[in-house]
């Protein structure tokens, strides 16, 4: 195995389906040990067999130029994903369950998570992601199209076990949820990254050797970061922020309350009548909302409100008033008062400081911080982000009903 500067190999038969590394290496509903296994056979894969490293750098395929994965396997117990990508288009590719303790930092760009029937997770950067999968859970992801950073720990259970041994008592809380975790689940925990981390992540995507001298790097990252990771997971669950054990079930019915939120914007129900109707109690479903789309109930409803105010003032031309009612409000002085604030500028001066929107066109997405910014790209985005719109029946949420 070459032990100098790897270069960006690709194999004549490469697939160029639009998956991710998984299916890059090894094929459709291929496992992470699969890729590795073929990752090992590369011809530009580095191996430093007297410390069990190997690993290589593998161009995203296609036409344009998309960036890379940078992988690297420690003795086959923890499995290290560098993403570095600007993607053409979306990717997706599907996640066969393997037993590991997973570590996913975002750092660019956002994916999502699609249990199919039961739901979608939305990974939005900058945080971690800690999460288990149960043995009859799979899923698909989702990235792109756009930039896409992240770095990715999959460490086997026997790996961590061992950890979790040498951790000691601080450790129970840890070891105590993931053995809760049953075979129809999956456990999540997401947080915001502590300074050293990001700063490792980082290192991780900036990594200044090559060959031997980078898998070696690499291997005393990997272990810098798991610890990083430890030290905000028992901070995090100290500060009694729990992790969430979703079933195919509580993603289900998570999914069926969003479809409430944003079915009709005139009316909407409160956090109780929203559990009750989807078959949940309140604490769970606010829980799991919030892991699942980064926000709470309130935060995204009001969003999508919002930007559906916008769509109707800009594309449709609709008065205010008529506006205001659409979207769940019965005075047209709170509606222009809470689209102020959200935005930045009032309702009556949203289509002047639209450019023209394509007609036909009618969706609509969250928006940038800056307001004036916001309705020009959302006059710009495509069909993929529209908002569901069904019947009607429901009021706006609220966090503190």
């Amino acid at each position: 195995m070459p032990d100098g500067r790897a270069g960006l190999y690709r194999e004549p038969d490469m697939p160029t389906s639009s998956g991710l590394f998984r299916t890059t290496l090894a094929g459709p509903e291929s496992r992470l040990t699969e890729a590795f296994d073929h990752l090992r056979t590369r011809p530009d894969c580095i191996s430093v067999p007297e410390f069990g490293l190997y690993g290589a750098v593998v161009p995203v395929p296609g036409d344009a130029e998309e960036g890379v994965w940078r992988m690297a396997s420690i003795r086959d117990e923890i499995f290290l994903v560098i993403s570095d990508c600007n993607y053409a288009h979306s990717r997706s590719e599907s996640v066969l369950p393997e037993s590991f303790v997973e570590f996913h930092f975002s750092l660019a760009g956002p994916a999502s998570v699609d249990f199919s029937d039961t739901g979608t997770l939305q990974v939005n950067a900058p945080n971690l992601l800690v999460c288990r999968q149960g043995a009859d859970v799979r899923y698909e992801v989702t990235c792109g199209p756009g930039p896409w950073q992240s770095v990715g720990l999959y460490v086997t259970q026997r790996y961590f076990d061992r950890l979790l041994h040498a951790l000691g008592s601080e450790a129970d809380r840890i070891r105590a949820e993931l053995a809760a975790v049953r075979f129809d689940q999956i456990y999540n925990r997401q947080m915001p990254f502590s300074v050293e981390a990001l700063q490792i992540a980082g290192q991780l995507l900036a990594s200044p050797y090559r060959g031997a001298r980078q898998m070696l790097y690499l291997e005393g990252k990997c272990t810098e970061i798991l610890c990083a990771c430890i030290e905000m997971w028992l901070a995090h669950a100290h500060a009694d922020n729990p992790g969430e054990t979703l079933s195919a079930r509580d993603l289900r019915l998570i999914e069926q309350a969003r479809e409430m939120i944003v079915g009709d914007m005139r009316l909407a129900p409160t956090i109780p009548e929203l559990a009750r109707a989807v078959g949940t109690n309140a604490s769970k479903l606010k829980r799991g909302f919030k892991f699942l789309y980064g926000m709470t109930i309130f935060e995204y409803g009001h969003r999508c409100r919002m930007n559906h105010a916008l769509r109707l003032l800009v594309e449709e031309r609709q008065p205010v008033g008529q506006v205001a009612l659409a979207v769940g409000y019965q005075h047209q002085t709170s509606f222009t008062a809470a689209f102020r604030d959200y935005f930045g500028f009032a309702p009556k001066d949203a289509r002047r400081l639209a450019s023209p929107i394509a007609p036909g066109s009618s969706q609509a997405v969250l928006p940038p911080a800056n307001g004036v910014a916001a309705v020009r790209e959302i006059a710009h985005r495509g069909p993929e982000n529209d908002v569901p719109r069904r019947a009607a029946g429901t009021r706006m949420p609220s966090d503190e009903a």
